[in-house]
Formats: C-alpha cells, sequence, structure tokens
C-alpha cells in the first residue's frame, strides 16, 4: 500500500494511460532483443573505469545481466505502485553501498535510452507516430526512475553523514552537550555520561544549572560566557562543574553560538575537557617548585641557628656542674635553679629537633641504591622497635608477602620513610591500638600497607597531609610525611592516604617492580 510520500513521488511521474499502453507495446521487441541489450550494456560499462572495477568477477556480472533483464522487463508492464517506488530507490542504495557517484544515474540510463533508441527504431519503422510516442514514454519512465534512485542515494547518503557524526560526538573523548536557546539540555554523548555521572535520559530537558556549583553560579560566570558569545561567537576559560555525586570537576570549557542557515541563533554547543589530572600534575608541579624554595630557605636558616643553640647546650650543662657545686651551701636554691635550667634546656632541645628537621628536609641525599628485598628492610627495624610498641600499648601485627621481588632501593632513606608512618601511628594512639603491616604485589608495584586504629584525621586534614609545615600535632613541624613522600618519590613510587575521623589511618606505599620481575 502507498503512503504520503510514495503518492507523492507517483503523481510526480504519472504516466498516461496511453503511455502505459505504449511501453506494454514494446514487451515482445525487448524480449527478443534482451541479449543483445544486456552485452551491449556490459561493454558500455567497460569503458568507466569506476565500473570496470566492480565487474571483475565473473559471478557479479552474472548478477549484474539478470538484474537487467529483469529491470527491462518490469520497465514495459507500464505500472506505477509502492513497489514499482521501492524497487528504484533500492538501485539508488545499491550504487551508494558500492560508491558509485550519483551521477552515475544519469549516465546509466542515458546509456539505456541510447541502446534502446535504435532498436525500438527498427521495430517501429513503419508507424513514426508509435515510434515518437513510445521513445517520449520510455524517456518520461527512464527520467522517473532516476529521480527515484537519486532520491535514495541523497537519503543515504545524508543517513550514513548523520551516523559519522553521531559517532564523532558518541565517541570523542571530550564531553560535547548543545543547549536550546532556553539552556537546556539538547544533546549529551558518552563522555559526558562517564564524567558526570547523569545519563543521556535523566539530563536532556534539564537546564544547564544543573551541573554548575552554587558558588559558580553566584559569580554570575554564565552569564559572562552568554556576553562574551553574543560579541565573539564562542568564549573559551577553564572554571569547574558539579557531578551528579557533587564531585567538583576542573574543566576546559569552549561554548559557541549555534545558528541555522538562515542564521538565527538555535542555542549553544559546549566542548568540555576533564583536566582533573592536568590540575594534579600542576599542583604536584607547583608543590615540588614550593618544596625546592622552601628547602633552600631551610637549609640557611637552619644553619645559621645550629651553631648558637650548640654553643647554648654546652653552656647550659656547664651552668648544671656549678649549680651541683653551689647546691652544697644552699641546696633549697640549687633545686629551684635545676628547675629552671631544666625548663630551658627543654626549649633549646626543641629549637633543636626542629633544626635538624628543616636540615634532614633541605639535604635530602641523593639515593644510594641496592637490590634489596622490601619484607628485609621492614623486619629489622619493627623488631628494634618491639619495645616501643610495648611501652605504647601498640600491638603490632604483620602480613609479610612470600613472593615480592627485590627492589632497586635506597634502603635507609626507605626505612626513614617508613618510620615517619609508624611514628604518627603511634602518636594517633595515645592509649594503645593496633598496628598492621602488609606487603603484597599489586600489579606492576609492590604495595606496603600500614594501618593504624588511632583518631583518624577529618578529610580537609587528609586533602593537607603532605604540604610542608601542615601538622596535627602540637609542636610538629610539619616536615615528616612531606620528607616521607618526596622520597617515595625520587624512587618512582607513590604514597596515598586513607583516613576516617575515630577510626583510623591507612597508608598505601607503591614501589615499582625492576623491568621483567
Amino acid at each position: 500500500m502507498a503512503n504520503g510520500r510514495d503518492n507523492e513521488r507517483l503523481a510526480f511521474g504519472d504516466l498516461t494511460p496511453r503511455e502505459k499502453e505504449l511501453l506494454r507495446g514494446l514487451r515482445p521487441m525487448l524480449k527478443q532483443a534482451l541479449p543483445e541489450i544486456t552485452e551491449a550494456f556490459y561493454a558500455r560499462l567497460l569503458d568507466f573505469p569506476e565500473t570496470a572495477a566492480l565487474l571483475q568477477d565473473p559471478t557479479t556480472v552474472e548478477r549484474l545481466k539478470h538484474f537487467q533483464r529483469n529491470y527491462l522487463h518490469s520497465l514495459t508492464e507500464g505500472e506505477c505502485d509502492a513497489t514499482y517506488c521501492a524497487n528504484r530507490m533500492r538501485m539508488g542504495q545499491t550504487h551508494e553501498r558500492i560508491g558509485l557517484h550519483p551521477q552515475w544515474f544519469l549516465l546509466a540510463y542515458s546509456i539505456y535510452f541510447q541502446i534502446l533508441a535504435p532498436i525500438i527504431q527498427r521495430h517501429l519503422a513503419t508507424d513514426p507516430d508509435r515510434l515518437t510516442n513510445s521513445l517520449m514514454a520510455l524517456q518520461k519512465a527512464f527520467l522517473f526512475d532516476a529521480s527515484l534512485a537519486l532520491e535514495s542515494y541523497i537519503a543515504s547518503e545524508r543517513h550514513r553523514h548523520l551516523q559519522q557524526l553521531d559517532s564523532i560526538v558518541n565517541d570523542s573523548a571530550d564531553v560535547i552537550i548543545m543547549l536550546d536557546q532556553k539552556k537546556r539540555f539538547r544533546a549529551w554523548n558518552r563522555a559526558a555520561e562517564r564524567i558526570f555521572g547523569w545519563t543521556r535520559a535523566e539530563i536532556l530537558g534539564q537546564p544547564v544549572q544543573v551541573i554548575v556549583p552554587a558558588r559558580v553560579l553566584q559569580s554570575g560566570e554564565l552569564e559572562q560566557i552568554d556576553k562574551i558569545v553574543n560579541q565573539q561567537g564562542f568564549c573559551h576559560l577553564e572554571t569547574i562543574r558539579q557531578a551528579k555525586d557533587g564531585r567538583l570537576v576542573p574543566v576546559e570549557l569552549t561554548t559557541s553560538l549555534l545558528r541555522d542557515p538562515q542564521g538565527k541563533p538555535l542555542g549553544r554547543s559546549v566542548i568540555l575537557r576533564d583536566i582533573t589530572e592536568r590540575k594534579r600534575l600542576e599542583e604536584a608541579k607547583l608543590q615540588t617548585e614550593r618544596l625546592a624554595t622552601i628547602g633552600a630557605m631551610s637549609a640557611k636558616l637552619a644553619h645559621e641557628i645550629r651553631n648558637p643553640l650548640s654553643s647554648i647546650i654546652l653552656n647550659i650543662e656547664l651552668v648544671h656542674d656549678e649549680i651541683d657545686t653551689l647546691a652544697k651551701a644552699a641546696p633549697e636554691g640549687a633545686n629551684e635553679a635545676r628547675t629552671l635550667l631544666r625548663a630551658l634546656e627543654s626549649e633549646v632541645r626543641r629549637v633543636q629537633r626542629v633544626t635538624e628537621d628543616y636540615l634532614a628536609f633541605a639535604r635530602l641525599p641523593r639515593l644510594e641504591r641496592e637490590w634489596v628485598a622490601l619484607n628485609d628492610v621492614l623486619q629489622p627495624g619493627l623488631a628494634f622497635m618491639q619495645s616501643l610498641f610495648d611501652a605504647s600499648k601498640v600491638r603490632l601485627e604483620c602480613d609479610f608477602a612470600t613472593d615480592l621481588p627485590p627492589l632497586l632501593v635506597d634502603e635507609a632513606q626507605l626505612w626513614q620513610a617508613i618510620l615517619n608512618i609508624i611514628r604518627n601511628a603511634l602518636e594517633a594512639m595515645p592509649k594503645g591500638g593496633t598496628l598492621y603491616i602488609r606487603t603484597a604485589r599489586a600489579g606492576a608495584d609492590v604495595l606496603l600497607t600500614i594501618r593504624d586504629t588511632g583518631r583518624g584525621m577529618t578529610e580537609l586534614a587528609r586533602q593537607e597531609l603532605f604540604k610542608p609545615f601542615f601538622s596535627t600535632k602540637s609542636g610538629g613541624t610539619g616536615l615528616g610525611l612531606p620528607l616521607t613522600q618526596q622520597i617515595i618519590t625520587e624512587h618512582g613510587g607513590r604514597i596515598e592516604c586513607q583516613s576516617v575521623e575515630g577510626q583510623g589511618t591507612t597508608f598505601l606505599i607503591y614501589l615499582p617492580c625492576p623491568a621483567g620481575s
């Protein structure tokens, strides 16, 4: 049954009853001349490189000739209906699939007419009027067939281009979205689903504000973007957007104005690139530069303080000796003097410890690497600390993997980094607890896990943990964990911290295995 579009096509190419009768009258002649016609058409195809290249296989040639015979039979039926239109449009789809240019359709029907016209002229030589009218009916049928094939080709080509465009958008690693004039989502690709968490079904029709953090909205950023886009046609900036789970995502954003062919605004196209990793690397580079500056300053300052401190401590010890001598004459006064000196000595030694920490941080020696098993680094050090664990009422639980490859490390510096973490763990468990230490293989790394059951820390404290001079301890220098991180990084590894306030803290140290291990 013909649909509305088929009716339009049939009305355009409608043959009169007389034209249909003339085409049916050509059937006996065409049936007799079919071998001559198909061979002549095949020979002409070989004259064109694009079609000759497609006719190398005998099976393909035979299928072509069979198709031509069926086509000429149907041409002389003189009937046009929905099935006729569908068959002609399939011809266009076939030619588009095998890569023939649309101009080929017009050329093919021209070749048909060039071959058929002389045969028809011989057949109707005695009836000039019928000859003229038959050729006109044939031309009309060919033009209608060509228009159907071209329409199919254009539709198929357009569909293919739309599929390619859809693939480009959806397979892009960057977020590609489209907003309408009211700033509502109209397109949302797979990268957007992956990065922001909303599916296409959830987000389409929603306003753009759903992915913009409240403080960014309040700053007037969207209005500023609109202003720039309206002036320049596009706007590029770095900003942040918000995922479905509330996570903030740093992005590089380009917004462009979309217009229809008449220049009327349609909305906005937006391309966003997740730059979380780039920001992390920039922050790490900035911190490294900051540490280098701090290290140089610390070394200078510590050097200037160190010598006077040593002199002060030496003189305090001499004063102790003098007090012991004077105590025989005035015991009570001597005791008071000793108390004051002990307080003074305690403060001076605290300054001395801070100075030593600064020097250790600033003058971290170059790695002296050797092949060492991680378990062999841990076991003697932990055994030496057992009395400290007992005094702190901390139970040590170890789980060391036996299949670990040796690592190329600086044993002394690596143990120093581990020791800093263990000391922090003990300080986090002032009333005792359990310290878990585990080694395991983790892909291309050896993983060292150090977990305590102490007081834990807030999320804000965890984020600041490796920044120099940040400390949660009274009197701490805030250099222990930055020093630990620096040692691990110089070994090619990385350190991570997980903590829950009131439940404890876990440090994960990943050290790279040697190649081929």
